[in-house]
């Protein structure tokens, strides 16, 4: 969105996105993507590079205080006039701190994971603004007074999440009549082992090192990008389940996926589910391991219906949930809030 009225004769405001990857595709790029064409000027800048003293405990403070030193470096050279920190654990309130006190710029986070167990709470303060799609996080946060905190969802990118028509050969390959797709973690290995007697394939990494060789029969390799749309598009159903810390009563990213994917998924229900999507026509809803059994075994026996659910999904999705509506929300959010141009 390039400037109009009062705004036309001003350049565009600059952005610099701080995320733990500059790799295509990851969250905080796909940010850069829709902020540029919404006519804005943006720079990313990645705080992890996949470097090994990141991840090596004796050197891990020291490559922290270098990255830290290099973003304080990179701020005051371009002087944005937004940062954007995606998750962000490594970038310190002193850091903040320091940039404004000789910059005018707001520091905004988006946080995709719930922030109580992850983020110490002068960390939050820090910001300017807070989004967070966990409003349980919100509340507890407010309780201790805290100010700078708004609601925002995940969502979906609709270039990178949407249907695909599998070929013969590629049915064979990825279908399934119950799908899931997710990393291997000791939680979701308990809860796959609870569905052995349904239909089901699981695609992720670590499952290849789980101890029951029936799990590990119908586990695969991590898919992403087509191959993860082609996991979508083959199954009848298609699981997400939340993680049980992470996800207090906010919606995953998956369930944005799989909506824009035009999958039929079955999912647990979080408070905020209901908000987002309606339980029954655009999702199919879980409270625990008999309804979820229930709950395969209708749909599985009705294939149409599950389609037909999918279909719903995806117009909601379109609709309501991409990643330009929050872009967009975020931008209204710091005028609102904030008094600023963004």
């Amino acid at each position: 969105m390039i400037a109009r009225g009062p705004y036309a004769t001003l350049r565009p405001v600059r952005w610099l996105i701080v995320l733990p990857f500059e790799r295509p595709g990851l969250m905080g790029m796909d940010f850069a993507d829709e902020l540029r064409a919404l006519g804005r000027e943006v720079r990313t800048f990645g705080y992890r590079k996949n470097n090994p003293l990141y991840k090596n405990r004796s050197t891990k403070a020291a490559y922290q205080l270098w990255i830290l030193h290099r973003l304080e470096r990179a701020c005051l050279a371009w002087r944005p006039g937004v940062v954007l920190v995606i998750k962000g654990g490594p970038i310190t309130p002193g850091l903040i701190g320091r940039v404004k006190g000789r910059l005018d710029t707001v520091f905004v986070n988006f946080f995709p994971d719930n922030p109580l167990w992850m983020m110490p709470v002068e960390a939050i303060e820090a910001y300017d603004l807070f989004f967070t799609k966990e409003r349980y996080a919100m509340q507890s946060l407010r309780q201790v007074g805290l100010r700078n905190l708004a609601y925002l969802p995940m969502y979906c990118v609709p270039a990178a999440h949407h249907p695909v028509t599998p070929t013969e050969e590629e049915l064979q390959r990825w279908g399934a009549p119950v799908s899931f797709v997710g990393n291997c973690y000791p939680y979701r290995e308990r809860f796959v082992r609870e569905l052995r007697e349904y239909p089901l394939r699981v695609w992720g990494g670590g499952w290849a090192r789980v101890q029951d060789h029936a799990v590990r029969a119908i586990a695969g390799p991590p898919v992403f990008g087509r191959e993860k749309l082609l996991v979508y598009s083959a199954s009848t159903v298609s699981l997400n389940h939340h993680h049980p810390m992470n996800d207090i009563v906010g919606v995953n990213t998956r369930t944005f996926e799989l909506a824009a994917a035009g999958a039929c998924q079955l999912v647990d229900l979080k408070d905020d589910l209901r908000d987002l999507f309606k339980p029954g026509e655009e999702v199919v809803t879980y409270r625990d391991l008999v309804e979820l059994r229930k709950q395969l075994d209708f749909y599985l026996a009705r294939p149409g219906e599950a389609r037909a659910i999918g279909e719903n999904a995806r117009r909601r999705a379109l609709a309501e949930h991409t990643l330009r509506h929050r872009v967009e929300e975020m931008i209204a959010t710091l005028g609102e809030r904030l008094g600023r141009r963004a």
